[in-house]
């Protein structure tokens, strides 16, 4: 079994790791219903995987004892951002999943002209909490040592300004001058990556005209038309494949 725990929780100097998460509490004892002495192993969101056995539970805390460090062989050797257009109903759930399983390091909600979900504000802070809350699980689940940050809903304006600071832009649309990804990626050798995928209905011409200003390559995806909830899957698996090209 594996579960996240923050840094401030582990006390590498006493050996011990103290679970105060009433989450992570209740899937070890209610759900799972692990009991004292079993294995687990804990990692800490920033790297860090320690193996070791429950020695205590009770409804306040889980205390683990530390075995040893576990030495993790699946980091990725780039920094992927998405910006991912909000979709309709629970597909965001599912594209975090599995973009965290893929190895996105940070995925951003944006919010695009033709983004059809009315998300109010005070209604924003909920949702990324749960998509958090999505993406914690998928790391667990997965392996990774890292958590995914999933940042708050921004507007495309501003997705667009954040991205200079990347190496490369995959900026994913339908396009008469779109290039192929796989040209795109080839001609790359660059360690941070945005990729771009827009909503049900795609960017906008002025979204596209706006990535162009900026000197982006607008990226083909291939002949056939994917789903909003394909596309980012498909970006990434390709980097993996390409090795972090």
């Amino acid at each position: 079994m594996r579960f996240y725990v923050p840094p401030e929780s582990i006390f590498t100097e006493r050996r011990i790791i103290e679970i105060k998460d009433m989450d992570e509490i209740h899937h070890i004892r209610d759900v799972m219903r692990l009991k004292k002495d079993t294995s687990v192993n804990v990692f800490d969101g920033k790297g860090k995987e320690y193996s070791g056995d429950i020695k205590k539970i009770d409804k306040d805390s889980v205390v683990i004892e530390i075995n040893g460090v576990v030495d993790n062989k699946g980091i990725i050797p780039y920094k992927a951002t998405l910006y991912q257009a909000i979709p309709k109903k629970t597909k965001m759930d599912f594209i975090i999943e599995k973009a965290v399983e893929l190895g996105a390091d940070t995925i951003v909600p944006m919010v695009t002209e033709r983004t059809i979900t009315a998300l109010k504000e005070e209604k924003r802070s909920a949702k990324v909490e749960r998509w958090r809350r999505v993406g914690k699980a998928a790391s667990k689940q997965c392996g990774r040592v890292e958590l995914s940050e999933i940042a708050d809903v921004t507007e495309f304006n501003n997705a667009l300004e954040a991205s200079k600071k990347n190496d490369l832009v995959i900026f994913a649309a339908l396009d008469k001058d779109a290039r192929p990804l796989r040209s795109i990626l080839r001609d790359s050798s660059q360690k941070n990556i945005a990729i771009f995928v827009g909503p049900e209905g795609d960017f906008s011409q002025d979204e596209i005209a706006a990535a162009k200003g900026q000197g982006y390559s607008i990226c083909s995806l291939g002949p056939r038309v994917l789903r909003v909830d394909t596309a980012a899957i498909y970006i990434l698996s390709c980097l993996n494949y390409e090795g972090a090209v």
